[in-house]
């Protein structure tokens, strides 16, 4: 089954065992009609029902999990991301992707094979791709319209504008 993180466990939110939740797509809406979801966290998965969802701030949620019913309970989830069946997650808009989609992507350079898009690395300043090219050290490359052309999920391409290796 193919599945996506939509979310990330923050700390604990009052004495009901409460957890906050930061959208890693900044949709909420699609949480509320969640039942069961997978938590992971370095490799370990867990399947967990959804009590409850209550709005918190502006792209934040409170999540209460079954069998998690005090603040320490909550604090073991601290860290650990939500993933649902893709069909559950927020829809894309034009122009959005899921980083999981962007990973295998072939990059292009006026037509020439570049590399491969190994991961995709968040920063304070955006998204940046790591592109590994045969026989080099891999490469970062933000994923910004300067460096970034057509974006084919479908073919599994991408389209590099600048040359980043000389």
């Amino acid at each position: 089954m193919d599945k996506l993180a939509i979310g990330k466990i923050g700390g604990a939110f009052g004495v009901r065992g409460f957890n906050k939740i930061a959208s890693l797509s900044g949709e909420t809406d699609h949480f509320f009609t969640l039942n069961n979801v997978s938590l992971i966290k370095n490799g370990i998965e867990r399947e967990i029902r959804i009590e409850e969802v209550k709005p918190y701030k502006t792209s934040n949620l409170l999540i209460k999990f079954e069998g998690i019913d005090s603040p320490e309970k909550a604090r073991e989830l601290t860290g650990m991301e939500i993933w649902v069946p893709r069909e559950q997650a927020a829809q894309c808009g034009e122009g959005e992707y899921y980083y999981a989609d962007l990973c295998g992507c072939s990059m292009y350079r006026e037509g020439n094979f570049f590399g491969k898009v190994k991961d995709v690395c968040d920063t304070n300043t955006g998204q940046l791709l790591e592109v590994a090219i045969e026989g080099k050290n891999p490469v970062l490359i933000p994923f910004t319209d300067s460096f970034i052309g057509d974006v084919n999920i479908r073919e599994q391409k991408i389209e590099l504008l600048l040359d980043v290796v000389s």
